[in-house]
């Protein structure tokens, strides 16, 4: 996911609407006083006539044309909705390559174009949202993740793999009266293995399903039963994570293959003025079934089973 794109459209909006601009203050003015001159000299002139006055340069023509509907997909994408395909594996089961998502912009509130600072406070991420974000150690890129804690929350990830959380306690509370640690349920899915496919090379990874439940929100989680949880130098060891003021910790549903909160060279944790917006829906889900790198991205099918809302 590239934010070039957004300064792109922004761009072409305002060039477009300039040469509108211009054109109506000068050379639109001339073209209005010599068709009401063609009106004085002959009360029916011929359309002809009319039609080589009123004639627009084509750049001005054009400019008329498409500035209304980049105006339009500008205000959506920064104010309301944007698409999203996701690139990787590292949120399934829930999100898997090849679905095309929608992102509600306005859920953690109103952000101007391009630069991204908040104009209008209306929500911050919740406890179990899936959200987008620009990745705090590639800032021109754009990550989903599931929100696992919230600002001074403590997250702990064991090497068993199981997830608890400490919510965090507000400053002016007794140590006694703060909430306890809380140890996140999750259940094994009964039946097979859940085939992880890469639909780049073929190969595929065995996993254990599991449904995770964080604050009400059930969603599926991944684990492979033969990896450990390790550190970043591959030491198996718990981890614990304390998240700062206006910060958020994320982790992929697919725990044993996501690059998240826990493995960042720079962070461990999202800042708020990096996000983006909440993953709400499914609109489309296209299969790219050619091996053949030249072709990789023509699609071959489509799965209409995965359109929908998502937990």
């Amino acid at each position: 996911m590239s934010s070039y794109y957004g300064l792109i459209l922004v761009v072409l909006t305002f060039v477009s609407g300039l040469i509108w601009l211009v054109d109506a203050l000068t050379a639109g003015k001339k073209r209005k006083a010599a068709i009401a001159k063609l009106h004085l000299q002959d009360e029916s002139p011929a359309q002809e006539a009319i039609d080589a006055v009123a004639r627009e340069p084509v750049y001005v023509d054009y400019s008329k044309s498409f500035f209304p509907i980049l105006l339009f997909i500008v205000v959506l994408r920064s104010f309301l909705y944007e698409p999203f395909q996701i690139p990787s594996a590292s949120m399934k089961p829930t999100l898997t390559e090849g679905d095309f998502i929608l992102v509600n912009k306005y859920n953690y509130g109103l952000r101007l174009p391009v630069n991204s600072k908040k104009v209008v406070d209306i929500g911050l991420p919740k406890r179990g949202d899936i959200a987008v974000f620009k990745a705090p150690h590639k800032p021109h890129e754009d990550y989903i993740k599931r929100v696992i804690g919230l600002p001074g929350d403590t997250v702990i990830y064991t090497r068993n793999k199981e997830l608890y959380i400490i919510p965090a306690c507000p400053a002016d509370t007794q140590k006694e009266e703060c909430p306890e640690k809380i140890q996140v349920k999750k259940e094994r899915v009964p039946g097979d293995d859940y085939i992880d496919m890469n639909p780049d090379t073929g190969s595929f990874t065995k996993n254990h399903e599991f449904i995770e439940t964080i604050d009400g929100v059930e969603h599926g989680t991944l684990n492979r039963p033969e990896v450990r949880q390790r550190n970043n130098f591959g030491i198996e060891y718990d981890r614990e994570f304390k998240v700062p003021p206006r910060s958020y910790f994320v982790m992929g549903d697919n725990r044993d293959n996501s690059l998240d909160s826990r493995y960042w060279p720079t962070t461990h944790f999202v800042p708020e003025e990096n996000l983006v917006g909440q993953a709400v829906s499914i609109w489309l889900h296209l299969d790219f079934g050619i091996k053949n790198k030249a072709f990789r991205w023509v699609p071959t099918g489509i799965d209409v089973s995965r359109i929908g809302g998502i937990q």
